[in-house]
């Protein structure tokens, strides 16, 4: 478990770090920040269209040796991004290093259930979610320190180091069941898809995930030159906002044991509400650092309920499940990442896209409200249908 942790902290900090060094990245480069800001949106459009292609071309590879093999892809990648010359070639860097997350991270939760007993499988495919975390408290952080104290390349090589130790730990520690990551009737799987419950709650979370990235691209700025947050001391307010994570993912997963419906919506409008609020005291160094990690826990507590609804609502479409619900957030991180660059390029102002991820969220919120009050609904006729045939 601790090796596949390992593997997804690299594919989870290779994904977010850009969002910490902006700066560093459009000074180096000579691009604006809106343009730097692509490196996120590009990458996050890769992981929706290559993830199912990456995925339907290696359904005969073993899985051991499959998470290997994605991963030295992933290694390429960074290289490629530690010596690209122009921005151009950086795109070209974060595209290789995205296509294998979609695979890389359903393969991850596939083998961690494969390795535990039957009484611990759920146990063991939420573990994996620690990676991501993990990326979240100490990968963006640190990315971030080593791009102001030394260069933004060395991020990227860091990072590949980190993601060849892990390509051999996984050779060396994982056992290999001889299995391949077996193929499933996509038709049937598709026309389990074509039902509103799925498809809403699928939107829901593109719509919630936008707003959460139209501020998490930005959110370096927003404290910076917004807030006059002092640059050295963003590490540490970064830091703060992974410990926010891991709190705001707790407390999604308990609350999402309670009542899934009453979670995604509740949570939903709290995600607007602390946007809004966000915007309020962004002037405020204080307030900015608070507000982003209050941020980072509203946003964090939603995603366990969006995860878990569309797994549900999906339950007949197991293998799809999975690459939806990943597809689901990686194309709302890079509407957002793109709207909150327009917001920026429109001369609105860094401050405004606390507003703009309010607005993405709160029609999430919408779309979410009226699907679970839809599913009620059809609960609640059949049962007066039954009281009056008796």
């Amino acid at each position: 478990m601790a090796v596949l942790v390992l593997g997804i902290f690299c594919v989870g900090t290779a994904e977010l770090s850009p969002s910490g060094m902006l700066g560093e990245l459009s000074r180096d480069l000579s691009v604006t920040i809106p343009t730097a800001g692509l490196l996120v949106t590009v990458y996050a459009l890769t992981v929706v269209v290559g993830g199912p292609i990456v995925t339907a071309v290696t359904t005969r590879f073993r899985r051991k040796y499959l998470l290997v093999l994605l991963l030295l892809v992933s290694v390429f990648g960074n290289i490629v991004c530690v010596f690209a010359p122009t921005f151009e070639l950086l795109l070209v860097g974060r595209m290789i290093t995205a296509v294998i997350q979609g695979t890389f991270m359903a393969v991850c939760v596939v083998t961690a259930g494969n390795m535990a007993t039957e009484q611990k499988k759920g146990s063991a495919v939420a573990g994996t979610q620690l990676g991501v975390n993990l990326a979240t408290v100490l990968g963006v952080p640190f990315g971030t320190f080593v791009a102001q104290q030394i260069d933004w390349r060395a991020t990227f090589g860091s990072v590949a180091v980190l993601a060849l130790i892990s390509s051999m730990l996984i050779l060396i520690a994982i056992p290999d069941d001889g299995k391949a990551v077996e193929p499933t009737s996509v038709k049937h799987e598709v026309r389990a898809f074509l039902k509103w419950q799925v498809i809403g709650t699928v939107l829901g979370t593109v719509l919630c995930a936008a707003g959460m990235f139209t501020l998490i691209t930005y959110m370096v700025p927003l404290l910076t030159d917004v807030g006059g947050f002092p640059a050295e001391w963003v590490p540490l307010v970064l830091l703060a906002y992974g410990i926010g994570s891991i709190i705001g993912n707790f407390i999604g997963g308990r609350c999402a044991n309670r009542s899934v419906e009453a979670t995604v919506v509740g949570l939903s409008w709290v995600l607007v509400a602390v946007c809004i609020l966000y915007w309020i005291v962004a002037l405020s160094a204080v307030g900015s650092a608070v507000f982003l990690v209050l941020f980072s826990i509203a946003t964090f507590a939603l995603i366990p309920g969006l995860q878990v609804r569309i797994l549900s609502t999906a339950a007949d479409a197991p293998t799809l499940s999975l690459t939806v619900n990943m597809a689901a957030f990686a194309l709302g991180a890079a509407l957002g990442s793109w709207a909150g660059g327009q917001v920026i390029a429109f001369a609105l102002g860094v401050r405004s896209i606390t507003l703009a991820a309010g607005i993405f969220s709160s029609f999430g919120a919408i779309l979410i409200g009226q699907i679970v009050y839809a599913a009620r609904c059809q609960t609640v006729k059949p049962r007066e249908h039954d009281l009056v045939s008796v």
